[in-house]
């Protein structure tokens, strides 16, 4: 008897002239249906359909019955192997399920974002109350919890809106309702130190998105999307060297450097620019996405 494996490899050199062809052997002169026994078999299918071997006509003889075949017979065993493998193939793109784990959470708030780190292929996940968690890229495990800072607000106050990591600078940049953007240096396992405050946003940054050029890394566009229907990217030309630069920047309790939005738009900082559209005003800017260079936004009404 043939292995399944012999006879599928003689099947998948088959195309449906071939099985025309097999077809015609189980006919008579007279177009009466026939059986063949396996000499009659072995020898017709190999002259007449030209592909294969003798030995493989045999094996599939083998395989289908004793004795004589027909057509039917034939017919039967190749659905019922076209049905094995249909079975055979579903069952191995099914994945193939862990059990469920319950996973240790430091969030207390709704979770707003879930990143994944390209570095490092780990996992960060920020809350509306500022908690950030760093998992494990294999088990999900809890690694580490930070409380972001932002001495602007009361803690009992502080609204996390969104959060996107900058992948070239080692940096995070999270917006909140008090209608600023936070840049947090994201190097040291201990600590996420503000390095950044963009304030005097006129409405309250609601999503974010970034992008930077895979060739130039210096290139890089953060898109703000707001609750007044605003859309603002700021390009950086610089990213690598320095986000924001210009005389005399001051900072705050936290030690960020504050930047106001008008000091952006006036042009006063030489390694950035913004544009901003109002497509969606007065509706909520709900999500920003970057595609080189181009800036997608939708709204919800």
């Amino acid at each position: 008897m043939g292995t399944r494996m012999e006879v599928a490899q003689l099947e998948s050199r088959m195309n449906t002239e071939d099985y025309r062809k097999l077809q015609g052997l189980f006919l008579d002169s007279s177009g009466e249906p026939r059986s063949l026994s396996r000499a009659e078999f072995i020898q017709h299918a190999w002259s007449s359909v030209g592909r294969g071997s003798k030995e493989d006509y045999g094996l599939l003889f083998d395989s289908v019955e004793e004795g004589r075949v027909d057509w039917a017979g034939l017919c039967s065993f190749l659905l019922l192997e076209l049905s094995d493998k249909v079975k055979n193939s579903r069952t191995s793109s099914v994945p193939c399920w862990t059990p469920p784990r319950t996973l240790t959470c430091p969030h207390r708030d709704p979770v707003q974002k879930v990143l994944h780190l390209q570095s490092s292929g780990q996992y960060l996940t920020v809350s509306k109350g500022g908690i950030v968690g760093l998992r494990d890229g294999e088990d999900m495990s809890l690694l580490h919890t930070y409380r972001l800072q932002n001495s602007t607000v009361a803690p009992k106050d502080l609204w996390v809106t969104d959060m996107v990591i900058l992948h070239n600078l080692d940096k995070i940049a999270v917006s909140f309702t008090s209608k600023e953007v936070c840049f947090y240096d994201i190097v040291s396992e201990r600590d996420f130190n503000c390095k950044y405050k963009l304030q005097g946003l006129k409405f309250t940054p609601w999503c974010l998105d970034y992008w930077m050029d895979p060739s130039q890394p210096d290139q890089a566009v953060l898109t703000i999307g707001d609750i007044g229907g605003q859309v603002s990217g700021i390009h950086f030309t610089a990213a690598q060297i320095s986000l924001f630069e210009r005389l005399g920047l001051r900072t705050d309790s936290d030690s960020a450097n504050i930047i106001q939005w008008d000091e952006l738009v006036k042009g006063e900082h030489h390694t950035c620019y913004t544009v901003t559209h109002k497509a969606h005003t007065p509706a909520w800017v709900r999500k920003g996405r970057i595609h080189t260079k181009v800036i997608f936004s939708v709204h919800i009404h």
